[in-house]
């Protein structure tokens, strides 16, 4: 019994551990003094309500993932993250932002890309509680990401977004607000 007890404690330790050693640092690109260090994460607002990565209960961090991907003859930038929602109802949320034809090497401070549909050079996703993205930008229902911050030789990344993503409905979620400081 003791054995037991001592194993459960031990389990619930490496637990708590994991689960505060994952936490980022909170990502503020508006405070003059914020220095980018890629572990700031991602935060934004859809309708006003604020997203921040869900946390993994099985100790693989937070659910927010920053990729450059070559694949197919294609080149693109990959930004993702997912919020688990609160109790009680624990609605989860996503956003994803794909920016094409773009390489590490190739992204400069100031660099803007416009989110307008799939087909274009780059484009923002919003889903909620789906497998499938329920909101998209298009040609009418626009956004931006801003590079703020790039430092190639620590492939860190830092920047803003916003967007206005729209269903097959015509229901419009406004995301803005939108901040980011990750590797890569």
């Amino acid at each position: 019994l003791k054995t037991t007890i001592m194993r459960f404690k031990i389990i619930f330790l490496i637990f708590l551990f994991g689960l505060t050693s994952c936490e980022v640092s909170p990502v503020d690109t508006d405070d003059p003094n914020y220095v980018f260090d890629g572990r700031g994460g991602i935060k934004c607002k859809a309708n006003g309500e604020l997203l921040l990565p869900k946390v993994s209960l099985n100790g693989t961090g937070a659910e927010m993932d920053l990729d450059f991907i070559s694949w197919d003859n294609e080149d693109f930038m990959s930004l993702y993250f997912r919020d688990g929602g609160d109790s009680p109802d624990f609605i989860s949320q996503s956003i994803q932002i794909r920016i094409n034809d773009v390489l590490p090497e190739s992204i400069n401070v100031g660099d803007i890309y416009i989110l307008e549909n799939e087909t274009d050079s780059a484009f923002g996703q919003y889903r909620i509680n789906s497998i499938n993205y329920n909101y998209s930008t298009n040609d009418q229902q626009t956004g931006e990401l801003e590079i703020l911050y790039h430092d190639l030789d620590n492939r860190i990344l830092g920047g803003t977004f916003e967007f206005d993503a729209v269903d097959e409905n015509g229901t419009i979620v406004e995301i803005r607000e939108g901040e980011f400081d990750m590797s890569y």
